[in-house]
């Protein structure tokens, strides 16, 4: 019979089988196997090469069983090294997505690649579905042994050895793929028998899938290596604090890959009920686990703690040396750890980010601003005899850590990509939650307040303006000065690639003083719940009015000295009154006791010109300091004719001395060594129920000074050291006491080869 295009029929003589009588395989493959001749209608059999290809493809099928799973490497010592894993201290393998991975499989019998099918798959969450994209399906082509591609878009695996019972294969995920644990199973098939299907879960534990900074597809991306290495890899760091006056970085060890940090991010998402759809991109992490790591709305890692006691037993805010005894903690005792202050949640932050694959650094502002009413203002009040009336103030931190990661903002037009600030510390709500951010910090120097996350919350951190309120008795208040250039100082991080400070304050905002800062202040203005007030009117200023600290750096015990400078640029004579105040204060700026006030009366000549010095001495403030040891000085002058007024205030840490930590200069991996910590008391007191703290990669212990350490006593403890893997290892230690805490020092070191 002949068929359209000239083809016969095969006629009932051919040699032509019955799939359905003999089992062979189906009537369409088969026609696509033989070579018909056009005028016979028979098989016709042109080469030995084409005769072998056709006796295969009509050989019956084996109905035997489909392949079963006997043994599975993960390969995780490889693949951590490719994937910049290996030192994470889980059982499971961890991998960054759209890099290609290696996995290797041993069956029960020989792989047959001709009817052995294999589909790998990736499951993720309670019920994965593929048309979610929480189930990952890849069928592994046995004869296909194509190279596998960075960064590709898509699921896919590539086999690069079959080998009697063994098969080796990569798979690659893609960059945008969910991040978090995935289950792996195996199905395996016989070919063109379905019921032979079998689908096996692995035993290899979960497969952690991370976000990859180097995968230039994933919106983590950064370009540099030694940004990478310090904001994704580096395990220590230092986290600035003091005042804008003195500071130092304080030593932290984040601990992203030990236990259980990694566990611990996945598990507070988990409790958030997190969408799964919602966790491809950062955005969702950075925002959950900034509430998480609170326990103000759902019972989270940290309870945060400002108040002057503390319960007896607790474990302070300054007694933390890194995040790894916090999340310990936490995860096994299942419940809110006490206590913590903002750089402990900026720590804490920094460790499960890492964790996760997403650049992030710790940052602090000093004289950093809390707006609690969105007017962008800092107010301060004074009463008519120039005293600070404490309960009115807005408060001005010393200092005040947050967090900032990198990542493109898809949520967003375009010119906001790049470092996002954010900030786990208690202050104020964001959708009805205490967290804040992810907020683009371009957006915060360009005045774009109408951004998510919070930005106009960040920007008052850093550029509110501080105004200055005389309060009369009846409660009329006046606008007695203003300091526009009062907040947002000295804003840094740690230095990629060393422990020095870097200084991000101009990618905050622009230049005191500028006309670009003149310009977003006018755009922000805009949308301050003061928008409508005028307080910004200029005065005369006949008198040039400046304060400052002589030294600015004060030791603990030491004399603080005041020094007022007073300009007389009139052509008449003047008189000035006034007062300054000093006053121990929390580092958030919390008033707490009067330490000494002094007021100043002063006729002054025309062109002249009048300094005044104001000393405290160590005993006078001693008594009066709380565990911050932190002292706010607050000065206000009034020009008697003239009206003019000058208002500042400003506050200081005072220096602490150091711990000495000594080890061996030649430290070998899994070899104990000792080490020892020396403090010497020289801050003139008494300092009772002393306690030392240790935490590192290879160390972890704490030690009580049993007797009172006096005034020139030294002290020493000794400690062992054991460490797991080679290269650079630091020590961080902490001494805390009754009188005075957050004495800190540190030791660097390299770990060598036995």
């Amino acid at each position: 019979m002949t068929r359209a295009g000239g083809r016969t029929r095969p006629s009932s003589h051919s040699t032509t089988l019955r799939p359905e009588k003999h089992g062979y395989f189906t009537r369409s493959r088969l026609k696509r196997a033989v070579i018909f001749n056009d005028q016979s209608g028979r098989i016709n059999l042109t080469s030995d090469e084409e005769h072998r290809h056709k006796t295969e493809l009509l050989k019956p099928l084996d109905r035997g069983k489909a392949l079963k799973v006997t043994n599975v490497n993960v390969q995780k010592e490889e693949n951590g090294l490719r994937h910049h894993t290996f030192d994470y201290q889980v059982d499971n393998l961890v991998v960054r997505r759209g890099w290609p991975f290696t996995l290797s499989f041993d069956f029960d019998r020989e792989v047959d690649a001709n009817n052995d099918r294999i589909t790998l798959q990736l499951a993720y969450g309670s019920r994965p579905q593929f048309t979610k994209g929480t189930l990952l399906r890849l069928d592994v082509h046995l004869k296909n042994k194509s190279k596998p591609s960075l960064g590709s878009n898509k699921f896919e695996a590539h086999v690069y050895k079959v080998s009697g019972r063994h098969l080796s294969l990569t798979a690659t995920t893609p960059p945008d793929a969910f991040v978090g644990p995935y289950a792996l199973f195996l199905e395996t098939r016989r070919r063109g028998d379905k019921s032979s299907k079998r689908r096996q879960k692995l035993k290899t534990g979960e497969v952690y899938i991370l976000f990859n900074t180097w995968c230039e597809d994933d919106v983590v991306y950064v370009k540099d290596e030694e940004e990478r290495r310090e904001y994704v890899m580096n395990e220590h760091g230092r986290i600035w604090r003091g005042s804008a006056l003195s500071n130092e970085g304080t030593p932290w060890y984040y601990g992203q890959f030990d236990r259980p940090v990694l566990e611990a991010a996945i598990f507070l998402m988990d409790s958030a009920d997190v969408k799964y759809s919602a966790r491809r991109g950062p955005i969702a992490f950075v925002r959950t686990l900034s509430a998480m790591t609170n326990s103000n709305d759902d019972d989270g890692v940290l309870v945060g703690r400002w108040t002057k006691t503390y319960p007896k037993g607790c474990t302070l805010p300054t007694d933390w040396t890194g995040s790894v005894k916090i999340l310990n903690r936490f995860m096994s005792e299942n419940k809110p750890v006490e206590f913590g202050q903002c750089w402990v949640f900026a720590g804490v932050i920094t460790s499960l980010l890492r964790a996760l694959g997403i650049p992030t650094r710790c940052v602090t502002n000093f004289s950093s601003a809390h707006d609690r009413d969105s007017s962008m203002t800092i107010d301060n009040h004074f009463d008519e005899n120039n005293q600070p009336i404490k309960w009115m103030n807005d408060s001005v931190w010393n200092y005040h850590v947050w967090n900032e990661s990198y990542f493109k903002r898809l949520d967003l037009p375009e010119g906001y990509d790049g470092w996002q600030a954010h900030d786990a510390t208690p202050q104020e709500v964001s959708e009805g939650v205490m967290r804040c951010g992810p907020a683009p910090v371009k957006a915060v120097k360009l005045g774009h307040v109408y951004l998510n996350y919070d930005v106009p919350f960040v920007f008052s951190e850093v550029n509110g303006d501080k105004v200055m309120w005389k309060v009369s008795e009846d409660g009329d208040m006046e606008v007695v000065d203003i300091d526009t250039h009062a907040v947002g100082k000295y804003i840094s991080t740690k230095a990629v690639g060393s422990n020095l400070r870097h200084d991000l304050t101009l990618e905050y905002k622009y230049p005191d003083g500028s006309k670009e800062e003149a310009d977003v202040l006018k755009l922000v203005h805009q949308y301050s719940s003061r928008a409508d007030n005028d307080i910004y009117n200029k005065s005369n200023e006949d008198v040039e009015f400046r304060i400052a600290m002589t030294p600015t750096i004060v030791g603990f015990g030491e004399k603080i000295m005041i020094e007022t400078h007073a300009l007389n640029k009139s052509k008449v004579k003047c008189k000035i009154k006034g007062r300054v105040t000093l006053t121990s204060c929390y580092y958030t700026g919390v008033l707490d006791k009067d330490i000494k006030s002094l007021p100043f009366y002063e006729t002054m000549l025309p062109k002249s010109e009048h300094s005044f010095r104001f000393d405290v001495s160590p005993h006078e403030y001693l008594n009066k300091l709380n565990l911050d040891a932190c002292v706010m000085v607050n000065a206000i002058f009034n020009v008697e004719g003239t009206k003019q007024n000058f208002a500042r205030s400003f506050s200081f840490s005072l220096l602490k001395p150091n711990l000495i930590i000594k080890v061996p200069k030649d430290i070998k991996v899994k070899e104990e060594a000792s080490g020892s910590v020396q403090f010497t008391n020289s801050v003139g007191i008494n300092l009772t129920s002393a306690t030392i703290h240790l935490e590192g990669p290879c160390i972890s212990s704490t030690q009580e000074i049993s007797k009172p350490i006096k005034p020139g006593e030294s002290v020493k403890i000794h400690f062992k050291i054991c460490p797991r893997r080679t290269g650079y290892c630091e020590i961080n230690a902490k001494l805390t006491s009754d009188q005075l805490t957050d004495i800190d020092g540190s030791a660097s070191f390299q770990i060598f080869n036995s």
